[in-house]
This record gives C-alpha cells, structure tokens and sequence, in this order.
C-alpha cells in the first residue's frame, strides 16, 4: 500500500472514528430510555469496532515507518 493511501485510509478511519463516538454521544439518551424499557442498542460495539480499526491502521503505519530502508536512514 502507498504512502497516499495509506494517509487516506488513516484519515477516513481517524473521522470515522470521531463520527461514530459522535453519534454515540448524540444518541445517549435514546440509549438510556430503551434501556428502560428493555431494548438494547449496540451503540458500544460499533464504537469498539471502530476504535479496534483505527488502533490497527495506526500500528500498521507506525510498523512500516520502522521497515530496514526507514531505519538505514536514520542510521546515517
């Protein structure tokens, strides 16, 4: 994967991520009265999906800033 699209990949990720925790907030109230009466709503797991893709991205991009020809470099 190229350096661009890794950098999109991040980005969409990193706004989805905000996006969803968002949309969590927003709908908080909504989650608390359905839980009254009975319903529950995956509100959390959506978020923890989300937030478990961008810590991937993240270790995948701090991984390949770590490749031999990125270290030869700061060798010199």
């Amino acid at each position: 994967m190229t350096h661009a699209a890794r950098a999109v990949r991040h980005a969409g990720l990193h706004a989805l991520h905000h996006l969803t925790v968002l949309a969590g907030i927003c709908v908080f109230p909504f989650v608390l009265m359905s839980r009254r009466l009975g319903v529950r709503l995956p509100m959390g797991t959506v978020v923890a999906r989300i937030h478990d893709a961008y810590d991937a991205a993240v270790d995948a991009a701090t991984d390949d800033d770590e490749t031999p020809a990125a270290t030869a470099e700061t060798e010199r």
